[in-house]
């Protein structure tokens, strides 16, 4: 997974995401033009906060990785969150 692929996911899911890594944040979201410059590399990212619509929830970067390579869905990931169904 790349940040250009996870711009090119917002986009085309309407999400916003928000890395977080080492005291710091790196947000991309669906109406961005470009990437946000200064970015860590993928491997420092902690963990995801992911906002689509009413969902706003932490996901894991294996998570994220499968959601943006197509291996998992939004709803199979929402049937996963604690109370879901």
């Amino acid at each position: 997974m790349t940040f250009e692929q996870v711009l090119a996911w917002c986009r085309a899911n309407g999400a916003d995401v928000r890395g977080v890594y080492r005291g710091k944040d790196v947000l991309i979201s669906h109406t961005d033009d470009r990437l946000p410059g200064s970015l860590p590399a993928l491997g420092e990212i902690f963990h995801w906060d992911l906002k689509i619509g009413n969902l706003h929830h932490p996901v894991s970067a294996s998570d994220l990785e499968r959601m943006v390579n197509g291996k998992l869905t939004i709803e199979a990931f929402k049937g996963t969150l604690r109370g879901a169904g």
